[in-house]
């Protein structure tokens, strides 16, 4: 669900707030006319033909853009400087102050002026499907050596930290997030020629790398291999590879032939293709005019829009959820956070050398613990069964 105001001098009313508490010299209080500045091109929009530059002078920075109409004009104070690295066509940026939930994404949209508010997922080839790695911390008893998911009940800040990664699928046709994997090593990934998600995660029990297959539209994972992915050709279809050996010595394995063979000299420059364009066959970028004056350029009337992820409808009432997902274990997480700002309380209990949360809903109290809840980072996920244990309606609602 998209939500979008639109006066800009409130969408960013808090950005010299910010600026002022950080130290920094917010975009509005402007360096004397005349100062030196650097003006360093961007990206040029695809849709809209309008060329973007982020501008440094003195202490403060801000973008600077040309219309296809040639006209000049700034993107509003609070908007310090974008990056065009993003896959969704919305070019990510820096402001202040930062958005507050968790894992959203700030990127501006040019085609809509406006700043959007998005988890950003790493889409497959075929847009179909988008990709999150989240890490996060926590405990675990290395007493039992207990490293798998879903945990037994352990108290929270009890026991070892210890990091993690979770992988997190998104359906790009419902909005529907589940999670695929969860690992105590880093999970490089490759997209293969027919679809499927060709994974490396630790495995506990071998105590070595190993790649897992994955078809997106039904999460069955499949081991593919023992061994670690060191690059892929998807025009040719080819995995470069190497096992837990003492060598390491680089394979490939061919999925059309369905074969693996050591790799021949010369053969890795097909798994990392030279993408330096040489000096004199780039364009010469485009710049502002020396006569531009900065100062007197109109500033678009940019609005802020959130895109959600789910909708939970609770006892008749949507409440619009920032991020949520399917588990491993098949029950939907949803954040606690929106739920305490609609006035549910929260304490904490000492347990077992740590301590739970006990949550009330006004319906009654819940427990929570890593048995029935999740905390990633500075957020608290808890099953949505639990919710609707107390007698509340609640449905869950993806949004595309």
């Amino acid at each position: 669900m998209k939500w979008r105001k639109t006066i800009t001098a409130v969408l960013f009313a808090g950005a010299l707030t910010s600026a002022a508490c950080t130290g920094l010299t917010p975009t509005g209080a402007h360096a004397a006319a005349g100062e030196p500045y650097q003006a360093d091109y961007v990206y040029t929009d695809s849709r809209t033909g309008e060329v973007f530059f982020n501008v440094y002078r003195g202490a403060e920075s801000f973008v600077v853009f040309r219309t296809a109409d040639g006209e000049w004009m700034r993107l509003p104070d609070g908007i310090a400087r974008l990056w065009s690295g993003s896959e969704s066509g919305c070019a990510f940026l820096f402001a202040y102050p930062p958005h507050p939930e968790q894992y959203f994404n700030a990127c501006y949209d040019a085609e809509a002026d406006e700043v959007v508010y998005h988890t950003e997922f790493a889409p497959s080839p075929n847009g179909k499907w988008g990709l999150k790695i989240v890490p996060y911390y926590e405990p675990f008893d290395p007493a039992n050596g207990q490293t798998s998911y879903p945990g037994s009940i352990i108290r929270y800040t009890s026991r070892t930290i210890q990091k993690k990664e979770t992988v997190l699928l998104r359906n790009n046709a419902t909005g529907e997030i589940r999670q695929l994997a969860v690992s105590t090593n880093a999970m490089p990934y490759y997209w293969l020629a027919d679809g499927t998600l060709l994974l490396q995660k630790f495995s506990e029990t071998d105590r070595q790398n190993e790649l897992v297959r994955i078809n997106p539209a039904t999460g069955e994972a499949k081991r593919f291999m023992l061994g670690s992915m060191r690059g892929y050709n998807a025009e040719r279809n080819l995995l470069l590879y190497v096992i837990n050996e003492p060598e390491r010595r680089l394979r490939i394995y061919d999925f059309r032939a369905g074969k693996s063979r050591l790799a021949k000299e010369g053969e890795t420059e097909l798994f990392y293709p030279e993408t330096e364009v040489s000096r004199e066959e780039r364009p010469e970028p485009p710049s502002l005019p020396e006569d531009l004056d900065l100062d007197a350029l109109p500033v678009a009337d940019t609005g802020i829009r959130h895109d959600y992820a789910a909708v939970l409808t609770l006892d008749g009432a949507d409440v619009q959820l920032p991020f949520a997902y399917v588990g491993l274990d098949g029950e939907a997480y949803v954040p606690l956070k929106p739920f305490v700002a609609r006035g549910w309380t929260m304490r904490q209990e000492s347990s077992d050398g740590g301590h739970e949360y006990v949550v009330d809903t006004g319906r009654g109290e819940l427990r929570l613990n890593r048995a029935n809840s999740i905390s990633l980072n500075d957020r608290l996920y808890l099953q949505l069964r639990l919710i609707r244990s107390l007698g509340h309606e609640a449905e869950l609602r993806w949004l595309r």
